[in-house]
């Protein structure tokens, strides 16, 4: 099982280095479709990289402190990521026409950011036995969950269009991340 998973590994990294310089050299050889597909290509296995590191801390976590305190820097990233929403829409609505797309473009890059956290705290929620965990994650999700309802609204209210938003929201709600745990 263990070489199993060292193969897997080993295969994302070099995934992730060849599509890195791959994407680099269309980049200089002004191929810019091929340098998106390939960076996004990259940036894939090094987010499934980071999952894998995150269930390896949980599981080999010496004690549910442990456990709770790596929680709590995933917690608190995903705290910044909200407040950017905040930072972003407050910018975008001083400006009007490309500047403000620019910024409401930005603003999206954060949600999917922030979506990619949230997909890696929810396995933890799913797998944790300590109850203290569960109902941190859980709070976690239900705050996210809320900053993503509020951010739509405003965009609404402000006349602000941002399809990345309602589809951020939409996953949230039909993945019923506001009640995944019932204590």
């Amino acid at each position: 099982m263990m070489t199993k998973e060292s193969s897997a590994t080993r295969k994302l990294i070099d995934q992730f280095k060849k599509a890195s310089e791959e994407a680099e050299d269309s980049l200089k050889l002004e191929e810019y479709q091929q340098a998106m597909a390939l960076f996004f290509e990259a940036s894939q296995a090094a987010d499934e990289m980071c999952e894998r590191f995150i269930t390896l801390l949980i599981r080999t976590a010496p004690s549910p402190s442990h456990r709770i305190l790596l929680v709590e820097v995933l917690a608190w990233r995903l705290r910044y990521y909200t407040a950017q929403y905040d930072y972003h829409l407050s910018v975008a609505q001083t400006l009007r026409g490309l500047p403000r797309e620019e910024w409401i473009a930005r603003l999206e890059t954060i949600l999917v950011l922030s979506q990619s956290l949230v997909t890696k705290l929810i396995p933890i929620l799913k797998q944790a036995d300590d109850v203290s965990l569960r109902r941190r994650i859980q709070k976690v999700l239900d705050d996210w969950v809320t900053g993503i309802r509020s951010l739509v609204e405003k965009l609404r209210s402000w006349r602000m269009a941002s399809s990345q938003a309602s589809r951020v929201l939409e996953w949230a709600l039909d993945n019923d991340l506001e009640n995944l745990v019932k204590f």
